[in-house]
């Protein structure tokens, strides 16, 4: 992934380590000191490879990310710093590994309204747009988003003040009625006409990506979501066990609780 070499014994440790990383977004205790030490590991894991790569101990792929990365040098023609370059990398890394909750509430879509699957499956390549951009929509992934207030200010009639903390309703404005008709519904359909507004669909922020809090990897989340649906609808078999699907809509991420289980996992 980027470019970056992984020993097949290192797969679920590094993959536990960088999900540690969102994990623990919003969380106190235990749960945020463990992601502050997988942070550190990453690093730590990171410099040396980058170390590695310059002092020619490892080959990687000149066309990846990591490549560039390490060999990018800044205005004055200097190399990053490798502290620096290692964070650049997880900065890459980390979203990419947390779009994996969108692809489990993908198959989670799938499992509770299985007239879907049939849907995208016989429907055109744009069909998949309209399920992934449901799936955003319906599900909380972050359910709501923090923030503490700068400067007092007057908002439609609310008074906030330097200090305030508060809380942006993620979902609750993705459902809200006065946007969306039939919010408590899936629906992809609903995305056939829609004009792709700043502040309705939500999910990885509002407002535009370039100037505001929108997240630029917005788009590349969807092009992922729709390649892992095409995965699960059209080129594997597999079997839902019982388990608990239910998910959290003040945890963040959301997720649900069993994780999604699969069993008899074949390839079609």
């Amino acid at each position: 992934m980027g470019g970056v070499p992984l020993a097949k014994h290192e797969v679920n440790m590094r993959s536990q380590q960088l999900a540690s990383l969102f994990k623990s977004a919003a969380a106190v205790g235990p749960r945020h000191w463990r992601g502050r030490r997988s942070r550190n590991q990453l690093e730590m894991w990171l410099v040396t490879m980058v170390e590695q790569i310059r002092n020619h101990q490892l080959i990687v792929d000149e066309e990846k990310p990591l490549y560039h990365i390490v060999w990018h040098k800044d205005l004055d023609g200097n190399l990053l710093n490798p502290r620096v370059a290692a964070v650049e990398v997880i900065n890459l890394l980390r979203p990419i590994v947390a779009i994996s909750v969108y692809i489990t509430f993908s198959a989670h879509a799938l499992y509770h309204f299985p007239r879907e699957e049939e849907n995208v499956s016989s429907g055109e390549e744009g069909y998949m747009e309209l399920f992934v951009q449901e799936v955003r929509r319906f599900y909380p992934f972050f359910p709501y988003a923090v923030a503490r207030v700068r400067e007092d200010f007057l908002w439609s009639g609310h008074d906030f003040k330097k200090g305030n903390l508060v809380l942006l309703d993620i979902y609750g404005t993705n459902r809200h009625p006065d946007l969306w008709l039939r919010p408590n519904e899936f629906d992809p359909s609903r995305f056939e006409n829609w004009q792709g507004g700043l502040f309705d669909l939500i999910p990885q922020g509002g407002g535009n990506f370039i100037k505001d809090h929108r997240c630029p990897g917005e788009w590349l989340t969807i092009e992922v979501m729709k390649v892992s649906l095409n995965m699960l609808v059209n080129k594997m078999d597999y079997k839902v066990p019982k388990q608990n699907l239910q998910y959290s809509l003040v945890k963040i991420p959301s997720i649900p609780k069993s994780g999604f289980i699969m069993r008899h996992v074949r390839k079609k």
